[in-house]
């Protein structure tokens, strides 16, 4: 199971490549909901239970909300994002094991927030600190996602340059 698990880490490191790179939002959305399943499986089968498995699902359950408002071309109300918090709070709480899970929670939050945004480059800046969250979560664990967490940071920060707006 460890070696299926560093597997999926690596698949992990290349749709978090992909993710950032694509254009449309709808593309980075769908994309990101297979990248958040393989990631809790990653988690799973290298650390059993934690606050990592349940936020990556959450996320998974904020992308088809999101998905659904990008279809309605709507936002997402207040209270449906402070149920996405809470959510991903007591996610975070319920499958706490050590301290390292608190950046779990931290991830998330970015992401809640990423997730939430109309435009790409918004979406791209909120998953930087997401990645950067996840990228010590992975490192303590000793995942081969820590890899997909750099690479989505040196993606985020190439999508970013290459979708810029210019004046």
């Amino acid at each position: 199971m460890y070696y299926l698990g560093q597997a999926l880490g690596l698949i992990v490191t290349a749709g978090a490549i992909i993710t950032l790179q694509l254009k449309n939002k709808k593309q980075m959305l769908l994309v990101s909901a297979a990248v958040n399943v393989l990631a809790a499986l990653n988690i799973l089968l290298l650390d059993s239970f934690s606050s990592g498995v349940i936020i990556n699902l959450v996320a998974v359950l904020q992308i088809i909300s999101s998905l659904r408002h990008e279809k309605k071309n709507t936002d997402a109300s207040l209270p449906e994002k402070i149920v996405f918090l809470i959510l991903y709070v007591a996610g975070g709480a319920a499958g706490f094991s050590s301290p390292v899970d608190i950046l779990s929670i931290v991830a998330a939050v970015f992401y809640m927030l990423a997730m939430f945004q109309k435009k790409e480059q918004r979406i791209r800046l909120f998953l930087l600190g997401n990645m950067t969250s996840w990228t010590i979560y992975h490192a303590v664990l000793g995942s081969t996602a820590i890899f997909a967490q750099l690479a989505g940071i040196a993606s985020s920060l190439i999508a970013l340059f290459r979708y810029r707006r210019k004046k």
